[in-house]
This record gives C-alpha cells, structure tokens and sequence, in this order.
C-alpha cells in the first residue's frame, strides 16, 4: 500500500480515488486545477462546424453545460451531439462517447497529435470548432493553420490553478513519519503548479514523492525538478493506474 496525492480536478478525481483504493492505496486528495464554466461564454453558430476538437474532457463538459444552460432545443443539441469529434486522448474520447457523441476519433495523448489527426480527416473536419478553455497547454488552432486546416476556438471554460495545497495534504507532504509515497500528475500545468506549491511548503524533513505521470513529456520535467518521474508507455489513465498496482 501507498500513500498517494491525486491532483486531478475534482471532477474527474473520484472515480480515479475508487479505483486507486479499491489496489489498496490510502489516497489524499488535492485538485491542482479548479474547473469553471463561463456563462456568459458565446458558442458559434452550429451550422458553421463541420467537426469538434477537444483537448480536454473538461470541454466536452463545458459544451454540454452551455447547450443545457442556454434552453436550446433537443433537436439542437442532437445535432451538435452528431458532429464529428476529434479528441485528444482516451479520457477525452471517454468523455464525449457519455455524453452521447458517436462519431469519434482519438488522438494518442497530446495536442501536436491530435493536430495531426485532424489533419488527416481534414476534407471532413473544416473547419474544425476547438472547444477550449482560457488556459491552454498548447496552440491547436496554430497547428492547424500550418496543416491548411481552417479552425476556430470557443473558449468555454476557465482551469484556475491552485493557490495553495489542501490541509491533509500539505500535513502529509511534510510527514517525515508516513510521507506521501507518490504523486499523480495527469497535464504539464498539473505539474508546474505542483512544484510551485511543493516548493512554497518547503517539506525539508520529508522524502520527495515519486511523481507517476500521464505522459513522459510530464514525468521529464519532474525528473528535471529533481523528483523520480515515472509514466506509462501510453497516455492513458489505466495504463498509469497499472504502474501503482500492488
């Protein structure tokens, strides 16, 4: 069994905390990112897409709450629901399938790939409608322009970083006695944050966790930060969940 800090927003973060206890972890938890809506957020016109891109399944989320908050009809959120969607990864594709889209593709994980993707679907995804949030980890909408791929971004969202650790966990990163084992680490912001925060509570008498990372681009920084950093060969949350299997 480990001590483990989950940092993922709390959406997204409880069913992950189920599975991890259910392998017999003592789970801490502390979303890095909080999650907002906007409503006063403007959604282009449905019949000027062709085809979705979503680089998080907070978007998915947040297209649905804007369709369901705005009062459109069904017969208008059926057909937003039967544009084509191109997803980053599996958690994204995940979420788009549940909330009723069908015709999906997947990225491998991350933005340059999904760029690619659309790329080459482009005769059937342009343009391409990016439902983003205000924080972006990377330029979709620049990829796309240099592969001749009309898009344009809706920004539904806001990821506001943490300012501080949750109680439990700031107690447990600075327990030299019980010490948080690892970390999950699931975006590159997740882990900018994290170090800032972890650098700020200056856990001296603490050994540093061991970082288990959604993709090796994330697990490079926190070795370049000094922290062990481990990541699944796929971005995907259960091949990451595998790592911690006891």
């Amino acid at each position: 069994m480990m001590r483990l800090l989950l940092t993922r927003p709390m959406a997204d973060a409880m069913a992950v905390a189920e599975q991890l206890a259910e392998q017999g972890h003592d789970v801490l938890l502390s979303p890095l990112i909080d999650i907002t809506f906007d409503p006063e957020a403007v959604l282009p016109p449905l019949d000027a897409q062709r085809a979705l891109a979503f680089t998080s399944a907070n978007g998915v989320r947040a297209l649905m709450a804007q369709l369901h908050s705005a009062n459109r009809p069904s017969a208008e959120r059926a057909a937003w629901r039967n544009l084509p969607v191109f997803a980053v990864g599996p958690q994204t594709a995940a979420a788009a399938q549940a909330a009723g889209f069908a015709k999906i593709r997947q990225a491998t994980g991350d933005v340059a790939a999904l760029a690619a993707l659309i790329a080459r679907h482009k005769d059937e995804a342009a343009p391409v409608l990016h439902i983003a949030g205000r924080d972006r980890a990377g330029d979709l909408a620049a990829l796309l322009d240099d592969e001749a791929v009309a898009a344009r971004r809706a920004v539904l969202y806001r990821a506001e970083a943490a300012q501080v650790f949750s109680d439990a966990a700031a107690a447990a990163l600075r327990d030299g006695v019980e010490p948080v084992d690892g970390v999950l680490l699931y975006s590159q912001r997740s882990a900018v944050i994290f170090l800032s925060l972890y650098q700020a509570l200056s856990p001296h008498q603490a050994p540093r966790p061991t970082a288990y990372c959604l993709s090796q681009p994330i697990a490079e920084a926190m070795r370049a930060a000094g922290f062990e950093g481990l990541a699944p060969t796929k971005a995907e949350s259960a091949a990451l969940l595998a790592l911690l299997a006891v």
